[in-house]
């Protein structure tokens, strides 16, 4: 086995158990290669796999339905456990789980005795890359198995399974405020084409890079302004550093999962530094920062800025007050914007910042004009809104601040759904 296929392994595996959940008895990864394909084994310690962790599989390919899919997660993380156990398959009520899973997330019904098991598990993935899986039944009659996410790469099917996770649990949570209202289909199936091709090429490239190579650290992307007629100054660079730092923060404190969500700090009153497109946050340097002009949103560099940009620039430009900008897709926000909800403010504290309600913009496919406009409608004066089906967005005089306004308005999420 070389080992680049272990590194690799061992890498994501462990990035299973960093959450705050957990993944299961059951839970394992497996990758398609050159050479065959190889994963752990049952009952593996998937925190610190060792080399006889891994298993080289009687398989040639991966058993998906969906072309392209080389990873794979089986994972028993609690909530889409509790929607097996129901038997209670849900559709996409954020564009998250719309983009990277697809329209929704099905129970296959996987047990032995069931002669058509095949072709209800490729029922399930023909046009999502998440399914639960039913293996069997206990003695009261509740459904036992697990969930199964895939991707290009690993880490595209790592970043599924907590996707789902969460999206069952913001359908649950939905439930005591009307419940979860789920995307239009038609749309749901475009954003999760859109990704497959073009949103998440930037990451899965950078991930092909490291199947291949063996090396797991992102190499150095050159800086966006490096050549001499627009060399960062030490103010920009500083401020290029604080939005990988924040941007970390986000994944830390569990207010963004993979690449969603975004952030940017107003440079001047030209510029705006935002994070690219479609980059783990975890790895992002300070000259992976996009410079991008506030009104024309031309950009330098070859990476691509959020494709949020303009929603960061017309905020800008309607708040002078706005130092920095973050959308995120944290988990209660998340639970009134799938619900189509405004969020109401009853603490006194929380009133002195959000006023007494948080409004909800109308519902725009992201990346577009449309969802801008309706956005900064809803931000108005305050700092911060929901945004219907994406999830929240938040603004301050400087970077830190509006990470702070980001936390508080989650805390008033949760608090509002009394968990």
């Amino acid at each position: 086995m070389q080992n680049a296929y272990y590194q690799l392994l061992k890498k994501y595996a462990k990035m299973m158990t960093e959450q705050e959940y957990s993944v299961g008895k059951a839970a394992k990864l497996l990758i398609e290669t050159a050479e065959g394909v190889y994963g752990t084994k049952d009952g593996s310690d998937l925190s610190d796999i060792k080399e006889e962790d891994v298993e080289k599989l009687a398989l040639e390919h991966l058993p998906l339905a969906r072309k392209g899919m080389s990873a794979m997660v089986f994972s028993q993380t609690p909530y889409c456990q509790e929607c097996l156990r129901d038997a209670r398959p849900f559709k996409a009520s954020l564009d998250d789980m719309a983009q990277i899973i697809g329209p929704a997330a099905y129970i296959a019904d996987g047990r032995s005795s069931n002669d058509k098991a095949g072709k209800s598990m490729a029922k399930a993935f023909k046009k999502s890359t998440g399914a639960m899986v039913l293996r069997g039944v206990d003695k009261d009659g509740n459904g036992i198995g697990y969930t199964i996410t895939g991707g290009r790469t690993p880490y595209e099917a790592v970043v599924g399974m907590t996707v789902l996770e969460k999206s069952a649990e913001i359908t649950l949570l939905a439930d005591r405020i009307g419940g979860a209202k789920e995307i239009n289909k038609f749309e749901a199936l475009l954003m999760h084409k859109i990704y497959q091709k073009k949103y998440s090429k930037t990451e899965a490239g950078v991930k092909k890079s490291e199947a291949e190579s063996g090396k797991t650290e992102q190499p150095a992307q050159p800086c966006a302004s490096e050549n001499a007629e627009c060399k960062p100054t030490s103010r920009e660079w500083e401020l290029r550093e604080k939005l990988c730092e924040y941007g970390k923060k986000l994944v830390k404190t569990g207010l963004v999962q993979g690449t969603w969500g975004n952030l940017s700090i107003k440079l001047d009153d030209t510029y705006m530094l935002v994070t690219p497109s479609g980059l783990d946050y975890t790895r992002l340097t300070p000259a992976d920062m996009v410079k991008v002009n506030i009104n024309t949103l031309e950009y330098e560099g070859s990476l691509k800025p959020t494709s949020e940009k303009g929603l960061h620039a017309e905020v800008y430009k309607q708040r002078p007050d706005a130092g920095a900008v973050i959308h995120t897709h944290s988990k209660y926000c998340c639970v009134f914007a799938a619900a189509e909800r405004p969020l109401r403010i009853n603490d006194p504290e929380m009133q002195k910042i959000f006023g007494t309600q948080v409004e909800l913009a109308e519902y725009a496919l992201p990346g577009t004009k449309k969802l801008m406009a309706n956005t900064v409608k809803a931000l108005g004066q305050n700092y911060g809104c929901i945004m219907s089906h994406h999830g929240m967005a938040a603004c301050g005089a400087d970077i830190e601040t509006a990470f702070e306004n980001c936390v508080k308005l989650e805390e008033c999420g949760r608090m509002a759904l009394g968990v």
